[in-house]
């Protein structure tokens, strides 16, 4: 079946949320469509039929300080998801975030993944992302739980990569 990789909709909001769907999943759904509203992002949203396999947010600006200052027209790929792994549902979503930014004008796109995740790491750097080379970022994120929230502060690598310029000729 095909993949389909859209902007998600008020539509697919309600069929996310609807029936049983773990509370953290669903809070996380509703972040991120409140993102998009705002106009802070594109949340984006891989289906094969009427299944959801896969998720990635687009911040239209780095999320970290360090980041925008340096490459203020960066924008950035946050909380990639794909089930299952390994069938190229990563490899789509990324490229749908990277068109996007690229039609919003932006000069790159970077992403920020743990030391430990290995797995990720080459899937990132096989397309074509790099080490930003200015040490890492802290990613700070809250995890709705029952008896209250937790907020998360993970040190991570920065990567980029540069996106291609609309007005440049093919190198011939």
């Amino acid at each position: 079946m095909d993949l389909r990789i859209e902007p998600c909709t008020a539509a697919d909001l309600s069929r996310l949320l609807a029936g049983p769907v773990d509370p953290r999943s669903a809070a996380h759904h509703r972040e991120r469509s409140a993102l998009q509203d705002s106009g802070e992002a594109t949340y984006l949203l891989a289906w094969r039929g009427a299944e959801n396999v896969g998720r990635a947010t687009l911040y239209h600006r780095s999320k970290y300080a360090a980041v925008r200052a340096r490459h203020p027209g960066t924008a950035e790929i946050n909380a990639l998801e794909a089930t299952p792994q390994g069938q190229g549902i990563g490899s789509a979503l990324i490229a749908a975030a990277e068109a996007i930014a690229a039609r919003r004008g932006h000069d790159a796109v970077g992403l920020a993944v743990e030391p430990g995740n290995s797995r990720a790491r080459r899937l990132y750097e096989r397309l074509g992302y790099f080490p930003w080379g200015h040490g890492e970022v802290i990613d700070i994120w809250t995890e709705p739980r029952p008896g209250g929230d937790v907020e998360h502060r993970d040190p991570c690598d920065y990567l980029r990569k540069a996106l291609p310029r609309e007005d440049s000729a093919p190198a011939r």
